[in-house]
């Protein structure tokens, strides 16, 4: 499969509708989700504001008339694991242990990502609507990129000044942006950093700020000093890059550019190289993972219909953990650090089953499934360079999701988008005609065959 990504933008409508400018600000804002009382507001921006383009979009006839919405297994599974959280969380809620976090977590980890991956065919459905999303993702990563920067080398420059307090958040001392979360922080970089280097192969004023975003990108995630980032990071990039026989090619290079660069930052600060190779080394942090996977797994041995209930894990860690003979009991209050297994543990083995299929069939589906080539000029001859960025994005969270509980909802709420975009064409139902072009024309009883054999 080839994809021109210097392709100059089709033509198409030059102004999107407001609902996809409020769905794109929504996922920007998204980065400041949870900090509202951090940053002197009653409520994080990107919850109104999502709410606010939902109800446009369900208002806007034109945007539903091209192309019908399809049910589709993926779907099922979605609307049958946000049922089974429910029940769970008001089970919980009916014996007075639930707690507000469950149901934002619900909210967060759940119902919006599935409901953007739903919708997300329909907003991003043309060229222009896409082309902002691009632009926008560019601008998170340039804003990303710089403060991360800014957290190492001049803090008093870091706007909001709530991301350098080390009395807030977690990951003191590595570049976690307004996520105060190395990992989230590290996992936006990828998606923006693909994003951003799709959009310096057009042409366009445009085009230098997605250079600089491109080059910055990996300097950031040096920055997260976090091992998940970095692993992710890379399999994103090897796994996109097969994808295209263009970056195929260039892979070599680019590992070489890769090691050359990293190499030449750790020697020009020896500090951050002696960090960096602390994190390489340490092993407290792969022990509480050990601690808390394990009971996890004695919790789904337990109760492998029901689990414990939704967001409960934290509150029941330290009764199924156990000390092991050859490693430290240094934190149990914390969540299950591996998705599926977390999953399971609070929900039992049909909510494990659940998560995997929804996965499968959403993101990884999307990566997997090629995407039908279309010719330079054609409106949707972007939908391939897409797919680079979803397996960049998706590569480096599934990692994360395999080492990581995935708290922050930007990254997995991103990788759900991004699916959704790609998969337009599979979930949706086919255009609908116009009324320049009318009904296609009946055929009378037979016509179809006899058409057919006149062809033949």
């Amino acid at each position: 499969m080839s994809v021109d990504v210097t392709a100059a933008p089709a033509a198409g409508p030059r102004t999107p509708p407001a609902h996809v400018w409020l769905f794109t600000a929504a996922l920007l804002l998204s980065a400041f989700s949870g900090r509202a009382d951090l940053l002197g507001l009653p409520v994080s921006l990107d919850r109104p504001v999502l709410a606010l383009a939902l109800l446009l979009l369900v208002m806007d006839r034109r945007a539903w008339r091209p192309r019908r919405a399809r049910f589709r297994v993926v779907h099922v599974s979605m609307v049958a694991l946000v049922l089974l959280a429910t029940s769970s969380l008001v089970w919980r809620i009916g014996g007075g242990g639930a707690d507000a976090d469950s149901v934002f977590a619900l909210a967060d980890r759940l119902v919006v990502p599935f409901v953007l991956f739903a919708v997300a065919p329909v907003v991003f459905a043309d060229r222009a609507a896409r082309d902002l999303l691009l632009r926008g993702l560019t601008c998170l990563g340039a804003y990303l990129a710089v403060t991360s920067v800014l957290e190492l080398v001049a803090p008093a420059w870091v706007v909001p000044s709530y991301v350098v307090d080390p009395s807030l958040g977690i990951h003191v001392g590595r570049a976690r942006g307004p996520f105060l979360s190395s990992e989230a922080n590290g996992l936006v970089l990828v998606t923006c950093g693909a994003a951003a280097c799709l959009l310096a192969g057009r042409r366009g004023g445009w085009r230098p700020l997605a250079l600089v975003v491109a080059v910055l990108t990996p300097v950031a995630l040096l920055l997260t000093l976090t091992r998940s980032v970095w692993l992710g990071a890379l399999v994103g990039v090897v796994v996109a890059s097969l994808q295209h026989p263009v970056l195929r090619r260039l892979l070599p290079v680019a590992a070489v550019a890769g090691l050359l660069v990293g190499g030449v930052i750790l020697a020009a600060v020896p500090s951050l190289g002696a960090v960096a190779q602390e994190r390489l080394t340490t092993t407290r942090s792969l022990d509480d993972r050990r601690n808390v996977n394990d009971a996890a797994l004695r919790i789904l041995e337990a109760h492998p219909l029901t689990g414990v209930g939704w967001g409960a894990f934290v509150r029941e860690s330290h009764e199924w953990v156990r000390q092991a003979d050859d490693y430290p009991v240094t934190n149990v209050r914390i969540e299950v650090h591996n998705v599926p297994l977390g999953r399971s543990a609070e929900l039992g083995l049909p909510g494990g089953v659940l998560w995997v299929a929804v996965v499968l069939l959403g993101p990884f589906a999307a990566v997997a499934l090629p995407v039908r080539r279309r010719p330079p000029g054609d409106a949707d001859d972007d939908l391939p360079g897409w797919r680079l960025v979803l397996t960049a994005a998706a590569a480096a969270w599934g990692v994360a999701a395999l080492v990581s509980p995935l708290t922050h909802p930007l990254p997995t709420l991103l990788v759900f988008v991004l699916a959704g975009v790609v998969l337009r064409d599979r979930l949706l139902g086919r255009p609908e005609p116009t009324a320049e072009e009318g009904p296609p024309p009946r055929q009378p009883p037979g016509g179809e065959l006899i058409s057919r054999s006149r062809r033949r």
